[in-house]
């Protein structure tokens, strides 16, 4: 019986144990689940609070901002979409997303040196011996923008007739022969130089090695694969269905030939679709791992360790993306892989008068929610002094 009695209170002390520690354990995981709550009522009105500050700033006459978190999201819109017409903004709006085209780009060159059609380390020379240090320009240079190649955006061949000529078209011809009658900014590899030339050559050899045009390209290796139903490439001036207009201080300015942004920044697309896209490039999907790791070798200016650029992708501290701007529209897109936390802003209107303000919002929004990492050095393949 004395055996027994001992045996019961052995036993018994053994399940209380095991009850404390369950509940201990339980009693950390919801302090774990409590801690990792991001999109707290609090957190969304600070975030509302972000965003409307910078649109009193810069006056722009609309804005959308997105937050996704593992515990919930937060899509803003205010505004109007066309201030001739009074209409409201809304979520569903298509814009353009300017150089956010480039992660688009890329991704398609990337897939076709997944299906061997090329390598990375192919020299320019092989599509287009006829540009200047081509025979020692590698493709991989022109995706990371590493080329030396003069960007066609920045001379005023090109700007000139960007306001005054809007509808002007041009040919990938034209264009590169802008560029081509410049001299390199620098010697293949020895410097960073963000430039639109390396994109339209990019375009260029993707149509060359598919023989499709890039808009057909787009549509079936990506958008018809990720569901994207509103993103396209724009080949008229005008953007198809309901959309944010574009504005230049109070001058509407939506109405413009893509041709001349071109492979570098004539996609147009929506917030939600923009959603499934940043965590598709940041994550790695449709293209291999080992792609991936090649897309995510960052290459990094000594003057500013806390950005990056891979291959079409860029990193402010820990989070992946791209930013953009175009004549009416400025964006900023950017997600977290490890807290899967995505943050994408628009402003319908030229960089001049917004002056920063969705990389701002973007800035501040990241730093409230996963605070330090949009503010710490990259992880660079290569430092540029």
């Amino acid at each position: 019986m004395t055996r027994y009695f001992k045996s019961s209170i052995f036993v018994l002390a053994l399940i209380m144990i095991a009850l404390c520690a369950f509940s201990n354990g339980f009693a950390q995981d919801a302090k774990k689940a409590e801690k990792a709550k991001l999109l707290t009522e609090e957190n969304k009105k600070k975030i509302e609070a972000v965003l409307d500050k910078h649109i009193a700033e810069v006056k722009t006459p609309a804005a959308i901002l997105g937050v996704w978190t593992p515990d919930g999201e937060q899509v803003i819109v205010r505004g109007k979409s066309d201030v001739k017409t009074g209409t409201d903004a809304k979520t569903t709006d298509k814009f353009r997303i300017a150089s956010l085209t480039k992660t688009f780009t890329a991704t398609l060159f990337l897939m076709l040196v997944d299906e061997k059609k090329l390598s990375l380390d192919d020299k320019l020379s092989k599509f287009f011996p006829e540009v200047k240090n081509s025979d020692k320009i590698t493709v991989r240079q022109l995706l990371n923008h590493t080329s030396g190649l003069y960007s066609y955006t920045s001379l005023d061949e090109f700007n000139k007739f960007v306001i005054t000529e809007p509808l002007k078209k041009w040919s990938t011809t034209d264009l590169l022969k802008i560029a081509a009658d410049n001299k390199p900014d620098f010697e293949p590899g020895t410097s960073y130089r963000y430039s639109n030339t390396n994109y339209l050559l990019a375009g260029m050899i993707i149509e060359k090695l598919t023989g499709e045009k890039f808009a057909d390209v787009l549509k079936k290796k990506i958008c018809e694969p990720l569901g994207l139903k509103d993103t396209y490439y724009a080949v008229t001036p005008e953007i198809e269905g309901s959309h944010f207009h574009g504005y230049n201080d109070t001058v509407d300015v939506s109405i413009f030939e893509p041709s001349g942004p071109n492979f570098a920044g004539a996609v147009v697309s929506t917030i939600g679709d923009l959603k499934i896209w940043a965590a598709a490039i940041a994550e790695g999907k449709l293209i291999s791992k080992e792609l991936q790791n090649e897309r995510l070798k960052l290459v990094s200016e000594e003057k500013n360790l806390e950005m990056g650029y891979g291959l079409g992708i860029m990193s402010f501290g820990t989070f992946l993306g791209h930013n953009g701007s175009i004549n009416g529209y400025c964006i900023a897109m950017f997600h977290h892989p490890d807290h899967a936390v995505t943050i994408i802003c628009m402003m319908p209107m030229s960089i001049q008068f917004v002056k920063g303000a969705p990389e701002k919002v973007f800035n501040e929004v990241a730093e409230l929610l996963l605070p330090g990492q949009v503010h710490q050095k990259v992880k660079a393949d290569k430092i540029i002094k």
